[in-house]
């Protein structure tokens, strides 16, 4: 078969034209768009570098400020107790009595629990951890090397210098017999007390046989163990009647008063006297 000149000027055309479409589908155009990603990368990189530098050139300030902080917020951990036992609880009971006054009926003191952290804390270590990596990449993009001291946020306690101690609190609920005016001092009188606590749930209903208020108070007690320096204060019992000699509350016969005390061994020699005069 006999090809022309110009048959193959024209095949020779076509494979240069089909050669050149497949260069840009599949060399050109991917090199450019992988170009274009590259330099929005670079630009997002040139603005980040920029951010690190200017917090890089202000890190004795930051420094400064969180040992500020830091302070700040040991002082403020030094306003609650290391711990809030039973008695704690019930000795607020007791002071409630004397100072609004009421008539406590039961006290339900719940056990010691941890306090949960507040929402966005989680996002706040996760900014964390993307700060100290960011610095990190911009002492290798320059070359330098920092101590891991300085890289460092919050001690060695695991908690990131978010919670160093741990807040702890505890519930106790009131159910008392109470009038208008005294339920307002015994409001006033749970926001006056030096150790650190707050009103969870306040209720009151209105008891018409007897003209007073039936209420339920429940108080949060919060404490933080551990605090170096503080021991735990046992509160004073002093002014607290302890104990009965009637716990059944009955009533005392006259004939009862005076009466010699038994000793040990007594009473079971006469009951057994007894027995053998009516055998």
């Amino acid at each position: 078969m006999k090809v022309s000149k110009r048959d193959i000027l024209l095949l020779v055309g076509f494979l240069g034209i089909l050669a050149g479409v497949c260069s840009f589908l599949f060399v050109f155009q991917p090199t450019m768009e992988k170009a274009d990603a590259l330099e929005q990368e670079n630009l997002q990189l040139q603005t980040r570098i920029a951010d690190l530098k200017s917090k890089d050139a202000n890190r004795g300030t930051y420094e400064s400020e969180t040992a500020r902080m830091e302070q700040e917020i040991k002082e403020i951990y030094q306003l609650f107790p290391v711990d809030v036992r039973e008695e704690n609880a019930i000795l607020l009971a007791i002071n409630q009595e004397l100072i609004a006054p009421l008539k406590v009926e039961t006290v339900t003191i719940d056990p010691l629990i941890e306090v949960p952290f507040l929402e966005g804390v989680e996002e706040e270590e996760t900014q964390i951890s993307y700060e100290i990596d960011a610095v990190e990449e911009l002492e290798d993009y320059e070359g330098t090397q920092g101590s891991e001291e300085a890289l460092t946020v919050g001690g060695d306690d695991g908690t990131g210098g978010l919670n160093p101690y741990g807040l702890k609190s505890r519930k106790v609920t009131m159910t008392y017999e109470i009038s208008y005016e005294g339920l307002k001092r015994s409001v006033k009188n749970i926001c006056l007390q030096t150790d650190r606590m707050v009103i969870d749930e306040l209720t009151v209903v209105y008891d018409e046989t007897t003209g007073l208020l039936q209420g339920n108070t429940a108080v949060n007690m919060y404490c933080v163990p551990n605090q170096e320096g503080k021991e735990y204060v046992q509160p004073n019992f002093s002014s607290v009647l302890l104990g009965t000699d009637n716990i059944f509350s009955t009533i005392v016969v006259r004939s009862e008063s005076g009466l010699p005390a038994l000793e040990d061994g007594e009473e079971t020699q006469e009951g057994e006297e007894a027995n053998e005069a009516e055998e």
